[in-house]
C-alpha cells in the first residue's frame, strides 16, 4: 500500500529473452527493445538493467521481489505475451505465468493470450487456457509472427476479432487488454493505431477494453475514445515512466485523459520488467498538476480519491478482485515488522543478489 491506498500493477510481464528464446536474426529489434528500457528509466539509475540482466529469461522470483519487497505494490496483473517478432517462442509464456500465480494466489491474477491469426486455432488456444489456468482476462497483440512474417489484424475485423471476442465472452472473459500505440518493429506500424477500437467498443458493449500504453501517443484520439465509451479503460504502462523521465509529457497525458473521462478508468502499470514500479509510485505520491495545466484543461487538482483510483481501485473494480484480501495482506505485512511500514529493499536487489549467488556458487 502507498500510505492507505491499495496499489495494483495492471501490467506485469517478465520477458524471456534468454539465448534459447532470442531470434538470432532479430538483433536490431532486440536492441530497440533494450533501448526502450533505457529511455524509460533514464541513465545511471539502479532501475536500469544491464544488457546481461535484461537479455535473460527474467526470473519470476525477481518480479515478485520487485513488486512486493522493493515496491509498495499489493497485486500484479500478469499479461501473457506471444512471440513479439524478436523471439522464437512466447515472450511471457502462459503456463509459467500460471504456475507463479498459483504459487502466489493472493498477489497475482492472469490474462491469457493467443499467438495465431488462424481463427479456429486462436479460439482453441484461448479455450485451453481458460480450462487449464482459470484466466481473468485476455491480452491481445495487434500482430502475429509466423514463418518470419508479421500479420497485422484489426480489432473491428469480422473475420477474426469479432468471432474471437464472441468466443471469449462465451467462455466468461469480460476484460480485453490490447497493446496499442507503442510501435514495436517488425510489426507493421499501422497495427498500433486506434482506428479499430471504436467498432469493437460499440459491438461488445458488455465487455471492457483496455488500451495498453494509453497516453504515449495518439493522445487526442485516446481522449475522444475515453469520452465516448464507458467500457474503455486506459492502462498507463510506459506513460507512467514519463513521470520520472519526462514529467511534462506525463502531466499533459494525464490531464488530457482526466479532462475526457475523470479518474475512474485510468490504471497504473509499470510493465515490469521493462520498468521498476517503485520510482514511478514514489514520484506519483507527490505529483500535482501545475496551475497552468489545471487552467488549460479545465480540471481540478488531483484528490486523494483520484490517486487511489489510478493506483488500484479502478483495477480492483474492473477485475473483480477481493479488496478485503489485499487490505488484510498489506496489514499483515506491516504487522510482521512490529507494526511499522515495510522498509523497501533497493530496486532489483533481489535479482542482483540471486545473480551474484549463482556466479559464486
Amino acid at each position: 500500500m502507498l500510505k492507505d491506498m491499495l496499489v495494483v500493477d495492471a501490467v506485469v510481464h517478465p520477458y524471456n529473452l534468454g539465448p534459447e528464446n532470442r531470434d538470432p536474426s532479430a538483433d536490431a529489434q532486440l536492441n530497440a527493445v533494450y533501448a526502450g528500457h533505457q529511455i524509460s528509466v533514464g541513465p545511471d539509475v539502479p532501475e536500469l538493467l544491464s544488457p546481461d540482466e535484461f537479455f535473460s529469461d527474467f526470473p519470476w522470483a525477481a518480479v515478485s521481489d520487485a513488486l512486493f519487497k522493493e515496491s509498495v505494490v499489493d497485486l500484479g496483473v500478469i499479461h501473457a505475451l506471444p512471440n513479439l517478432g524478436f523471439a522464437l517462442r512466447d515472450v511471457t509464456e502462459v503456463s509459467r505465468a500460471a504456475a507463479h500465480r498459483d504459487a502466489n494466489p493472493d498477489q497475482f491474477i492472469l490474462y491469457a493470450t493467443v499467438d495465431t491469426p488462424i481463427l479456429d486455432s486462436a479460439i482453441s488456444q484461448l479455450a485451453r487456457q481458460v480450462e487449464m489456468y482459470n484466466v481473468d482476462g485476455l491480452k491481445l497483440y495487434p500482430a502475429f509472427f509466423l514463418n518470419g512474417a508479421a500479420t497485422a489484424w484489426r480489432l473491428d475485423s469480422h473475420n477474426f476479432a469479432a468471432p474471437l471476442l464472441s468466443a471469449a465472452r462465451d467462455m466468461g472473459i469480460r476484460n480485453i487488454a490490447v497493446h496499442k500505440i507503442l510501435f514495436l518493429p517488425p510489426a507493421p506500424r499501422s497495427a498500433f493505431h486506434l482506428s479499430d477500437m471504436r467498432g469493437a467498443l460499440d459491438q461488445f458493449g458488455d465487455m471492457t477494453f483496455q488500451i495498453v500504453h494509453a497516453g504515449v501517443a495518439f493522445l487526442d484520439e485516446t481522449c475522444e475514445l475515453l469520452a465516448r465509451h464507458e467500457n474503455l479503460y486506459a492502462t498507463l504502462e510506459s506513460t507512467f515512466s514519463y513521470i520520472v523521465t519526462r514529467p511534462d509529457v506525463f502531466e499533459r497525458a494525464l490531464a488530457g485523459m482526466i479532462a475526457a473521462a475523470g479518474s475512474s478508468r485510468l490504471m497504473f502499470a509499470s510493465g515490469i520488467n521493462l520498468m521498476h514500479p517503485q520510482p514511478l509510485l514514489a514520484a506519483f505520491e507527490t505529483f500535482e498538476f501545475k496551475q497552468a495545466t489545471l487552467d488549460r484543461y479545465g480540471i481540478d487538482q488531483l484528490t486523494p480519491q483520484d490517486r487511489a483510483n489510478i493506483l488500484g481501485e479502478n483495477a480492483i473494480r474492473l477485475n473483480g478482485i477481493d479488496r478485503d484480501v489485499l487490505v488484510r495482506n498489506g496489514q499483515a505485512a506491516d504487522a510482521a515488522v512490529a507494526g511499522q511500514p515495510r522498509t523497501l529493499q533497493p530496486p532489483w536487489s533481489g535479482l542482483r543478489s540471486r545473480r551474484a549467488h549463482l556466479a559464486t556458487s
